[in-house]
């Protein structure tokens, strides 16, 4: 088979690699598409890691071989997702179905001794609890976005939104409009803040109720206008800047809900008014990636075509233009880059 290997910074190379013999309790899995994602990209710039390194984990495929020994009702042909980040499935978290705080000891895949989490190889194998099917008529360009979509939906879940919330999000990425069209569909009044015009527009476009620049106007009359004077119910910052987190408090109503989504960078501390979150009952919580109950529902949400992220597919490449795809990845302008593994 072949797989991309980033070998060294900015350079993605095509390899081929012998697959290593399917073992008992596994099926394999040929990949279609996979997408280019942040963590993807600082593998690519030398940001964090070690080279080489056989990335990708937003992917999509095909079943195309089962061991005999292997309990499933996956068939050949099935089209599916699957979640290539591992856990042990046995320790305190996996039990109580915090997957994505698992604390075990997790199986780790490598290439002709390249490791990698392996969504850009063309095959990959997988115990079938971490393995999702989609609808056949899903396109698996499409299907490829149940990871990031899961990773999103973990995180609105954790806000417990109800019909007729004021949801404000930070940040106008892919990331931040997921948010935005999950936290609508639980029908919730959703409000983005958003400082790049080419980003406000595509929001708009895909129906959020409203937009605004956080730079040019006060966010705290920002939502105060969006709210009635209410303040926020449930506020997710999914941009990185630990400024805009330390400001949270300003703009959410009493109870109500602060989610840190994603990683700070550059992290550091910062300061909370420990009054302010007595006083008023604020709940502050993390999200981080997504459990396997996340990719299930992110799957049919997709299937179902509740949730469109068509407009969100910036640009799609062969297999042998990778390092044309990570470098058009790198365009602060663009969403998800995909990479076809076959064809």
């Amino acid at each position: 088979m072949k797989a991309i290997v980033v070998e060294s910074p900015r350079k993605a190379a095509v390899r081929e690699i012998d697959p290593a013999p399917l073992s008992a309790g596994k099926i394999r899995i040929r990949i279609e598409y996979c997408l280019i994602c942040t963590w993807e990209k600082r593998i690519f710039s030398g940001e964090t890691g070690s080279l080489p390194f056989v990335p990708g984990h937003e992917a999509s495929g095909i079943v195309s071989d089962i061991h005999p020994d292997t309990v499933t009702s996956f068939r050949i042909g099935d089209r599916v997702v699957f979640k290539t980040l591992d856990h042990c499935g046995h320790c305190s978290r996996c039990y109580s179905g915090e997957t994505s705080l698992c604390t075990g000891k997790k199986a780790s895949r490598s290439y002709g001794g390249i490791p990698g989490s392996g969504g850009m190889a063309q095959l990959i194998d997988m115990d079938p609890t971490r393995v999702f099917k989609i609808a056949e008529d899903l396109p698996l360009e499409i299907a490829a976005f149940t990871e990031p979509l899961a990773c999103c939906y973990h995180s609105v879940m954790r806000a417990d939104i109800l019909p007729g919330d004021f949801v404000g999000i930070s940040g106008g990425g892919i990331m931040g409009q997921l948010h935005a069209l999950l936290a609508m569909s639980r029908g919730a009044k959703t409000l983005l803040l958003e400082p790049d015009p080419a980003k406000a527009a595509h929001a708009r476009a895909i129906g959020v109720h409203a937009v605004a620049d956080p730079l040019s106007q006060d966010a705290e009359k920002i939502v105060a206008d969006f709210t009635g004077g209410e303040g926020l119910d449930a506020y997710f910052i999914t941009t990185p800047q630990p400024a805009i987190a330390e400001d949270c408090l300003r703009i959410v109503r009493p109870s109500g809900k602060v989610v840190f989504y994603g990683s700070f960078h550059p992290n550091r501390a910062i300061g909370l008014d420990p009054n302010k979150i007595h006083y008023s009952q604020v709940d502050i919580t993390g999200s981080f990636s997504a459990d396997a109950v996340d990719f299930y529902r992110a799957a049919r949400l997709l299937s179902s075509r509740i949730i469109d992220v068509s407009s969100f597919v910036t640009g799609l490449f062969p297999l042998d233009r990778a390092q044309d795809a990570f470098q058009a990845s790198l365009d602060p302008a663009s969403y998800r880059i995909g990479i076809k593994l076959h064809g």
